[in-house]
């Protein structure tokens, strides 16, 4: 009986020795489309407890919980959670907030959202080297550049012809629609395409107006796929001022996310777009 006893209290403290040398992973609450489908698409979203608003629209998250706008954040929501890291756009907010949090005791880390390949690249690795899992970022980062690859070569394969006209809007409404300039994810999409941005004069997001619109010439109008419903389709936005005196224009749409961020589908989306404006000759495969 003592030798069964001693034999369990050894036991006993093995496991407890192996508990302290590997805590469990802490839960993640994640800020941000790109933010949060890095996440995922590294193989850690078991770990996520809570998302904004805007990564809710992704498939892989559509099941967690939401604690709201990502600029508009409550302390009180994100700790309710337990979650014990939040990694967040540099969007996230607002600063008080994000204060309160890290009072808190909780890990608090925020990645630029700047619209450029390299930035994307920075913030995978960025989230991979924070969540231990490197190899895996390193991984994810390459699949990116050989999917951004592709795109690259197809756009190539029509090099010398007129590259298509597209008009980039983002629409919360028929009455709150704006114009994707210069420096934004859209236009940063629509360039990697291999197309022009009809909007590349304007720098940011400005409202859609009718001269703009008729100046741009648009050959495609390209939209969140979450919007064509509010505004009504394609029939819809033909009836808006400026789109309704551009004749000929096309509808295309990506994801709701791929207008908010660019996260490692990326190249997918990209893809996306090509197969809309500039269909792969028969056999060729296309960016896919």
């Amino acid at each position: 009986m003592k030798h069964t006893a001693s034999r369990w209290g050894l036991l006993t403290a093995l496991f407890a020795l192996a508990a302290q040398a590997a805590p469990p992973a802490p839960k993640l609450i994640t800020i941000g489309p790109a933010i949060t489908q890095t996440v995922f698409a590294l193989g850690a979203g078991d770990r996520v407890v809570g998302v904004d608003d805007s990564s809710g629209a992704l498939p892989e998250a559509s099941k967690v919980r939401t604690v709201g706008y990502q600029r508009a954040l409550s302390a009180e929501g994100v700790l309710s959670l337990g979650a014990g890291v939040l990694l967040g756009s540099a969007e996230a907010g607002p600063p008080a907030v994000l204060a309160q949090l890290k009072q808190a005791g909780m890990t608090v880390e925020t990645y630029a959202n700047e619209p450029t390949v390299e930035s994307a690249r920075s913030r995978i690795q960025g989230i991979a080297e924070r969540l231990g899992m490197p190899e895996q970022g390193r991984a994810l980062v390459a699949k990116l550049d050989a999917d951004l690859a592709k795109a690259t070569t197809r756009a190539a394969r029509v090099k010398g012809t007129k590259p298509p006209r597209i008009l980039a809007i983002y629409a919360r409404g028929a009455g709150a629609m704006m114009v994707a300039g210069a420096g934004t994810v859209a236009d940063t999409l629509i360039r990697l395409t291999g197309g022009v941005n009809a909007a590349e004069s304007l720098q940011g997001y400005k409202p859609l107006g009718a001269e703009a619109v008729v100046a741009a010439a648009p050959e495609f109008v390209l939209l969140p796929a979450g919007s064509v419903a509010t505004v009504g389709g394609a029939e819809g936005l033909a009836k808006l001022p400026g789109l309704s005196q551009v004749k000929g224009w096309k509808l295309v749409t990506v994801e709701d996310v791929d207008f908010m961020g660019l996260g490692p589908a990326l190249g997918l989306a990209v893809a996306r777009v090509q197969d809309a404006v500039a269909p792969a000759p028969a056999g060729k495969g296309g960016g896919k």
